[in-house]
């Protein structure tokens, strides 16, 4: 008797689980800083989603941006918060957009406060940290060092870093004289970092969208306006206007053609890096 009763138990539970496992939603964040400070950031959003949707939504990132591309194309992720470049390339791997966040995309270079560093042509021969060479800013900021006349290892010494936080982390110890990176990272960084730090704010990329939100198409279109949906009444929230005020995102915008248009040259850029078949992972 005992036995029969552990095995319907059994049975139960395995039925359970499997049943919780595809109801879950993956909600994948490209790693552009540490995965905690990504997870404390997203923790409303996350939450939100899970109340408006009624089903669990599970947090993940990737070790690196090389690795997050990877992981979109193999369909590891339900949900995406994604780079612009990234972004108009997975819309041709079966992803919808969703939205984008309403701030202009822009480039500040993070200097320490008592440096005295106040323009780009302060950072001749000096250090600077980037990103790693797969993230959006990696691309720009090497781009307006051009546009501003110095190039890497003859005007600067370029560090590559993992992330933005690791770049904004080596100039915080004297590592390095800037990090190519943005204000809404730094917003996120923790206090003492933020408090030796200010950014250089050189370029107001008012045409580059902001990072969008896209969904697999396989979810089907039911799930996918309940998603996009829930994602425009979170900015309403009590939780969601400190989540905007908090990162500077301001709030969300719908992803148009004239976004993924302009982005696309910087996705040019991700095809010489990761070569890629039309169409398929």
């Amino acid at each position: 008797m005992l036995r029969r009763v552990l095995l319907t138990l059994f049975c139960l539970l395995f039925a359970g689980s499997v049943f919780g496992a595809e109801d879950v939603l993956r909600l994948g964040i490209a790693p552009f800083t540490a995965p905690t400070t990504l997870f404390k950031t997203h923790q409303a959003l996350q939450k939100h989603l899970e109340q408006r949707l009624n089903r669990p939504v599970k947090f993940h990132t990737s070790a690196n941006h090389v690795a997050f591309l990877a992981d979109c194309l193999n369909d590891r992720f339900d949900i995406i918060i994604t780079p612009p470049h990234f972004g108009a390339l997975f819309l041709e791997y079966g992803y919808t957009p969703l939205a984008r966040y309403q701030a202009p995309m822009s480039i500040s270079f993070i200097v320490r406060t008592a440096s005295g560093i106040k323009t780009l042509a302060d950072l001749r021969g000096e250090r600077i940290a980037f990103p790693e060479r797969a993230s959006f800013f990696y691309v720009a900021g090497i781009r307006q060092m051009e546009e501003n006349g110095m190039y890497a290892g003859r005007d600067y010494l370029l560090l590559e870093r993992p992330n933005h936080a690791a770049a904004i982390i080596a100039v915080s110890l004297a590592e390095a004289a800037a990090a190519v990176s943005t204000q809404a990272v730094l917003n996120q960084m923790p206090a003492d970092v933020r408090a030796q730090l200010t950014g250089i704010r050189t370029e107001n990329m008012k045409e580059m969208p902001h990072l969008m939100t896209l969904a697999r198409a396989q979810l089907g279109p039911d799930l996918i306006a309940k998603i996009k949906a829930a994602l425009n009444s979170f900015a309403s929230t009590d939780a969601g206007k400190v989540f905007f005020l908090s990162t500077g995102y301001e709030g969300y915008a719908p992803v148009t053609e004239k976004d993924i248009k302009t982005a696309l040259p910087y996705t040019a850029l991700i095809r010489s890096f990761v070569p890629l078949k039309p169409g398929a992972p």
